[in-house]
C-alpha cells in the first residue's frame, strides 16, 4: 500500500479548513445579511432586539413580539430524526449516502445543519444540503477541486458512520468546559470533519475566551480527545 505524501496531507487539511470557513461564512451571511442602507439613513421600521442564549433555547424579543427557539442541541432523538429525514428526500430513499469534508451545526433560531452529499444517482456530483425550519433543502452544487492525488471516491465517507445525536454530547461537554474559561462566548458552532483518504474523523468545537481561544476535539463517538489553546 502506498503512503500519502506529507505535502498532500497538508494540502488536504488546508483545503478542508478553507471549506469549513467558507461554509460557516456562507451560512452566517444568509442568516445575518449585511444592511444595504447607506450610512446615516436609518430604517424607519427597525426595532431593537435582544438575543439570549442558553443550553436549551434562545429568545428573540422585539417591541412587538417575542419568539422562543429550542436549541438544536436540546434533544439527541431530534437530531437523529433530522438525520433520518435525509434518507427520505426524493432520490435518496433506499440509497447509501456519502458526504464530503464534514458536517456543520449552527445553533441559531432553531438551528441549521449543513452537509455536502454525493448524489447517489449521479456519483460524480456533490451538492450542499442545509436543514433549517424543520426541513432539508438542496442549496448549491459543490465545486470539486484539488483532487489530482485522490479520486472523489477516496474523499467521501458513509453518512451512517456518523450520528447527528453525537453533536449533543459534544455540545454538552463544550458548555461545561466553557464554564472554566474566562469570558467564554456561547457555544453555537459544532463541526464534524473527515478526510477519509488520510483516516481523519473527529468532532471539534472552537471556544473564544477573553484571554485565550480553545479547540476541543472528540472522536467519532463524541469522546473527548483533547482541549488546547490556539
Amino acid at each position: 500500500m502506498k503512503t500519502c505524501p506529507y505535502s498532500t496531507v497538508v494540502l488536504l487539511i488546508c483545503c478542508l479548513m478553507v471549506s469549513c470557513k467558507e461554509a460557516r461564512k456562507s451560512i452566517e451571511d444568509t442568516l445575518h445579511p449585511k444592511s444595504q442602507r447607506k450610512a446615516g439613513s436609518p430604517d424607519k421600521n427597525a426595532f431593537s432586539s435582544t438575543t439570549t442564549f442558553s443550553s436549551s433555547s434562545s429568545t428573540v424579543s422585539s417591541s412587538t413580539h417575542e419568539q422562543t427557539f429550542t436549541s438544536i442541541f436540546n434533544s439527541a432523538e431530534n437530531l437523529d430524526s433530522i438525520q433520518h429525514a435525509l434518507y427520505d428526500l426524493p432520490g435518496f430513499k433506499g440509497k447509501k449516502l456519502r458526504f464530503l469534508n464534514g458536517l456543520y451545526f449552527y445553533d441559531y433560531r432553531g438551528g441549521m445543519i449543513s452537509i455536502d452529499l454525493q448524489d447517489p444517482n449521479n456519483p460524480e456530483n456533490v451538492d450542499t444540503y442545509t436543514y433549517s425550519n424543520g426541513e432539508w433543502k438542496i442549496q448549491k452544487p459543490v465545486v470539486i477541486t484539488g483532487n489530482g492525488h485522490f479520486p472523489l471516491e477516496m474523499l467521501l465517507a458513509p453518512l451512517d458512520e456518523v450520528k447527528f445525536s453525537t453533536a449533543k454530547k459534544v455540545y454538552d461537554i463544550a458548555v461545561e468546559r466553557s464554564k472554566t474559561i474566562e469570558g467564554a462566548e456561547p457555544t453555537q458552532h459544532i463541526y464534524f470533519t473527515q478526510i477519509n483518504a488520510v483516516h481523519v474523523k473527529e468532532w471539534y468545537v472552537m471556544i473564544r475566551g477573553a484571554r485565550r481561544n480553545y479547540r476541543i476535539t472528540f472522536d467519532v463517538n463524541g469522546r473527548l480527545k483533547e482541549m488546547r489553546s490556539i
